[in-house]
Formats: structure tokens, C-alpha cells, sequence
């Protein structure tokens, strides 16, 4: 009972952990429909949140720094904010990584708020069509997360 107890707390829908001083939400170890999140080095992206609103937002992790490493969106540049330790999350491998499955309709209409070819001035990872997601047991973030819980009370 207790092991299905903690799993069941992990596998929680995403959810607003907080804000950061930047104002953008913090969520997470889940992005939403409970796919691993395709963060930047900051350890955020674009993509649907609980609103269901597309907007920038960061992710937990379940490794140092447990939130984020810089304020995103991360343009390839994580690495020149770090003082010493260098926190910055291995990326997406782009300037600007969003959620795969992601409406670009959706989310040219947030960033047109600013400025409507902001997008196209970066690398941005694909994130059109169905999303990829890996099926092995040890890549699945879920099946981690309630591993790790279990053994630190074991």
C-alpha cells in the first residue's frame, strides 16, 4: 500500500510548483499528459502548461539544481551566467527547445505579444507532429522518480 501511495503522489499531474523571479512558472518533473519535459539549459521551455496556455516555463529536475540554472529562455548562453559551479542543464541541443507536440500557431501567438519573428531568429528544436517518447523502463521519467522515492525510504 505505502509503495502505490508514493508512487501516486509522483505521478501527480503537472502542476505550478512556483514563480520565478523572472515570472515565470516553475513546474514539475512532468510536463502535461505526463511526457518528460525537453527543457534548455536553463531548465525551461515553451509549451502547454496546466491552463493550457503555451508560455515559457521551467521544470523541476530530480538532480542539482532542482529548479533552474539561469533565467530562460537560455539562447545557448546558460554557461556564460555560471559563476564557479557550472548548473546549466545539457539543453535540447537549440537556442530555444519547445515541448514537442507543441501548437506553432499557439505559440507564435505568445511570443507575438513581444515580437512576431522572435522564433525565427534561433535554432529551435522540432517539436511538429506527434511527440516522441521513449518506451524503454529506464528512460521513463515516472518509473525514476517513484524508483528514487522508494529507495530513499528503503
Amino acid at each position: 500500500w505505502y509503495q502505490r501511495r508514493v508512487r501516486e503522489a509522483v505521478v501527480s499531474t503537472q502542476s505550478t510548483g512556483g514563480w520565478a523571479m523572472d515570472g515565470f512558472g516553475i513546474y514539475s518533473y512532468q510536463d502535461v499528459g505526463g511526457a518528460a519535459p525537453i527543457v534548455d539549459e536553463c531548465g525551461g521551455h515553451f509549451g502547454p502548461t496546466d491552463t493550457g496556455k503555451i508560455e515559457y516555463h521551467y521544470h523541476s529536475r530530480t538532480y542539482v539544481p532542482y529548479h533552474m540554472a539561469c533565467q530562460g529562455p537560455s539562447l545557448g548562453n546558460c554557461a556564460s551566467t555560471q559563476r564557479g559551479t557550472n548548473y546549466c542543464h545539457p539543453g535540447c541541443g537549440y537556442e530555444v527547445c519547445v515541448q514537442p507536440g507543441t501548437d506553432e500557431g499557439a505559440l507564435r501567438d505568445y511570443l507575438g505579444q513581444w515580437d512576431p519573428t522572435w522564433l525565427d531568429q534561433y535554432t529551435v528544436n522540432p517539436f511538429h507532429g506527434p511527440q516522441a517518447v521513449e518506451e524503454e523502463e529506464e528512460d521513463n521519467l515516472v518509473e525514476r522518480l517513484a524508483k528514487d522515492i522508494l529507495e530513499m525510504f528503503a
